[in-house]
């Protein structure tokens, strides 16, 4: 019989290679048995206690199951009718409300044709999108990252200062957009300072900014969220790593240059990815803020599935509207998982 070893402690080997930082990678200490073969996944799961466990979770994940991807297969059967919500009554129209979506709307030479509920606003409101996700990706993770390398010093108040710079994420994003909306309304409180210098404007009731206006609510609620995440990534590196850079007589830029971005590498593609995809699925800002508007300049996607489906009452179109969105954001939680593991070197 094979007697189980006491688990070990995995050793961590440093190095640096022609100046430039490698990124950590440290082994979990698993249970081995005698000559290091490790414990088949199979012979685990078949264990006696275990199968006992899976039973007792099987009720619930039945009930999980059924109310996570019935609501989803019912969402996918109607993207293929025209469904009447008064009556149940559904009519089957195959791939039309796709192709309606993806057609592509003259664009109008008045606002008023933009007004009318008909229209489809799918590549309108992906124009927002898109603008709204290179506006606020970009701002959250850099200020994250500013944040993070600040506040991983030994400074007087650290805590404290993770703790204000987190808050935000605290709140949801309808009452964030709440609250700045009395900020920058007419008589708010910006327009209040800068009415003096002739800056006062309508930031909220004007189509052209008020799309920038959620985008930087959007950035101000994800850079704490941000930085949580580049901390973490910052405390695993290796303290050794910066001591040999400061005896070869590194300056900062250097140091994050060959031993902090390097090591950061995974985290930068975890933050890149999750802010894209929530980005995608921004509801509550827009909503609150403006409610898509004026003049439909922050209706984003999401809000836009929401006007067809609550509004105009086209159940169809808004599950076509609704999958295509998913169809975007799989595209990118499939390119972070290919990436998952990628850029990792043993020290």
């Amino acid at each position: 019989m094979h007697s189980k070893q006491p688990r070990s402690r995995s050793t961590t080997k440093f190095s640096i290679a022609n100046g430039r930082a490698m990124s950590l990678k440290i082994e979990d200490p698993v249970e081995r048995l005698e000559g290091g073969v490790i414990t088949p996944l199979r012979e685990r799961v078949n264990r006696p206690d275990n199968v006992a466990g899976l039973l007792f979770l099987l009720p619930n994940l039945i009930v999980f199951s059924t109310f996570l991807f019935g609501p989803v297969l019912f969402a996918l059967w109607l993207s293929f009718n025209s469904w009447d919500s008064l009556t149940g009554e559904a009519e089957w129209v195959g791939l039309t409300n796709y192709v309606d979506v993806l057609t592509p709307l003259p664009w109008a030479e008045s606002w008023a044709v933009l007004n009318t509920p008909t229209v489809n606003l799918w590549w309108f409101a992906v124009k927002n999108t898109l603008t709204y996700v290179i506006g606020v990706v970009p701002l959250g993770i850099l200020g994250g990252l500013a944040v993070a390398l600040v506040l991983d010093k030994r400074i007087r108040f650290r805590k404290f200062y993770r703790a204000a710079f987190f808050m935000p994420v605290m709140l949801s994003g309808a009452v964030s957009a709440i609250i700045w909306r009395w900020i920058l309304s007419v008589e708010g409180v910006l327009n209040t300072i800068l009415e003096p210098v002739g800056l006062a404007h309508n930031w909220a009731g004007d189509p052209g900014t008020a799309l920038f206006s959620i985008m930087l609510i959007a950035a101000w609620g994800s850079i704490g969220f941000n930085m949580i995440i580049f901390l973490a990534g910052l405390q695993n590196i290796p303290r050794e790593l910066y001591e040999a850079a400061r005896i070869d007589g590194t300056n900062m830029w250097q140091r994050f240059r060959h031993v902090t971005w390097p090591n950061l590498q995974n985290t930068y593609f975890f933050v890149i990815v999750l802010s894209i995809i929530g980005s995608f699925q921004v509801f509550g800002i827009a909503i609150a803020f403006a409610d898509g508007g004026p003049y439909y300049a922050t209706t984003v996607i999401v809000v836009r599935i929401y006007q067809e489906a609550f509004q105009n009452g086209n159940m169809g179109f808004a599950s076509a509207m609704a999958f295509l969105l998913f169809a975007v954001v799989f595209v990118f939680s499939f390119y972070q998982y290919r990436l998952r593991g990628q850029g990792e070197v043993t020290y």
